[in-house]
């Protein structure tokens, strides 16, 4: 049953649905126009993009009779309006949206939209910089084990999709970017963590204070039945650990750690420790790399105090084989690995991946740069990786950014493959993980991996 109240509010707002996407502002357009429908009301609203229409994909657009501006987007479009509802992907400091902010007309996101439609739901949320995906499909696992449990926001299904179909007793399980944190006004999550705080996104904010500063919103609306979980490893999650315990919150903060015991969840040895007790060995994980490690610390805390029993855990935990294009194996060929890591868009996911093989990587970079500084990999990439191959758009930039003796660039993306199964030797590691943004060369990060899976799936079947 949604929230009549909010519904109520609806019903007396003009409202802008900003950014026409399929994931956001088509589903929150579906969504109003499913409730006018069964509740036989007329909550106005109009559906705004600055792309043309026939750039658009509107096919799944229920109210074919909606009110539509595309194209130029001229302060006119305001008039009347009282409430945006703004898609993750348009930035908050275009003019229109400036405009927005002067006349004083409330703004909010589609997660904050579909939670004031459904707030009394078990909410468990994800953020941070790297491993979101893989932490929330590992605690949907965890979760779906033992008790019905639906995974939605940045990863799956929109969440405003899928609000209708939400049963009374499902956890809801949310990946949550930067993007969507912007807008948080009553969201409101019983557990949430941020993984880590890395550079990233910085053509949008600017500088990773402000982008950190979206992050945080996860936990502005917590009380002292909740809990958030940070990373005691990373500067920038450690840094606010100490500045809410100084402040004793009213929420519970925890930590989790690879390197220090002094945190709430710690590995050791591959094993688990909580509260500086045994609680199970990861040894036959499948999952690799440290930082995967990092993902599953989260994921075990989340679930504890989930109140899921530590079988249904570790279950979950030894068997879960990770994600589609985050450090995954595509194949081996003639024993060389072909790692899929397409959903590497920053300088840390490069470096996670980099860290989770010792040496012999023969690694593919590049795509679109989100004004990201890679230099910090240069000592890395000197010491593990056999050659460096640059390519698409950013090839250049990250060539005068990256120091080494063992780089090249080839910027069409098929020939940059072909090269590196050239060079591949007995016990070699081709390794995509471009860094960068996928969109000088494909649709998204999902299309720029399963292209370099085909071009793995071919070598393997010309052999």
């Amino acid at each position: 049953m949604l929230n009549k109240n909010y519904i109520d509010f609806l019903k007396k707002q003009n409202i802008l649905i900003l950014g026409a996407t399929p994931r956001s502002g088509i589903s929150i357009a579906n969504v109003i126009y499913d409730i006018n429908k069964s509740e036989n009301i007329n909550i106005n609203y109009a559906l705004s993009d600055s792309k043309e229409k026939d750039k658009l994909n509107l096919d799944n657009l229920k109210d074919k009779n909606a009110k539509l501006f595309f194209g130029s987007q001229d302060t006119s479009i305001l008039k009347n309006i009282t409430l945006i509802i703004i898609s993750p992907g348009v930035p908050q400091s275009i003019s229109l949206v400036e405009e927005a902010k002067k006349r004083k007309i409330k703004i909010i996101g589609e997660i904050e939209f579909a939670y004031n439609l459904l707030p009394d739901r078990n909410y468990i949320a994800i953020t941070g910089t790297d491993g979101k995906t893989t932490t929330v499909n590992l605690i949907y696992n965890i979760i779906s084990s033992y008790k019905k449990a639906r995974l939605l926001g940045n990863v799956g299904n929109t969440f405003s999709k899928e609000i209708e179909n939400i049963e009374k007793d499902e956890d809801i399980i949310l990946e949550l970017s930067s993007f969507q944190l912007e807008t948080i006004e009553n969201f409101h999550p019983h557990i949430c963590a941020i993984l880590n705080i890395a550079e990233d996104h910085l053509d949008r904010y600017n500088d990773i204070e402000d982008y950190f500063n979206a992050k945080k919103n996860i936990y502005k609306n917590q009380n002292e039945n909740d809990f958030l979980i940070l990373n005691y490893d990373n500067i920038f999650t450690n840094r606010l650990y100490n500045e809410l315990k100084n402040k004793e919150e009213k929420f519970n903060v925890l930590t989790f750690s690879t390197k220090n015991k002094n945190a709430t969840i710690y590995y050791d040895n591959e094993e688990i420790f909580y509260q500086n007790k045994k609680l199970f060995s990861i040894k036959k994980r499948k999952l690799f790399g440290n930082h995967n490690v990092e993902n599953i610390l989260v994921s075990v805390l989340a679930t504890l105090k989930n109140n899921i029993p530590i079988e249904y855990i570790e279950n979950a935990v030894n068997n879960f084989n990770g994600i589609e294009h985050r450090l995954e194996l595509a194949a081996t060929i003639n024993n060389v690995m072909y790692i899929n890591d397409s959903k590497a868009t920053s300088m840390n996911a490069v470096m996670s991946a980099l860290k989770s093989f010792d040496k012999n990587i023969i690694l593919i970079m590049g795509g679109r740069n989100k004004n990201i500084d890679f230099s910090p990999l240069n000592d890395i990439i000197n010491e593990r990786v056999k050659k460096l191959i640059l390519t698409g758009e950013a090839a250049e930039s990250l060539n005068d950014m990256i120091a080494s003796d063992k780089k090249i660039i080839i910027k069409d993306f098929t020939d940059a493959f072909n090269y590196a199964s050239s060079l591949a030797m007995r016990g070699d590691i081709v390794l995509l993980s471009p860094g960068c943004a996928s969109f000088d060369s494909f649709k998204n990060y999902e299309e720029r991996g399963k292209y370099f899976k085909s071009l793995v799936y071919k070598l393997k079947n010309n052999i």
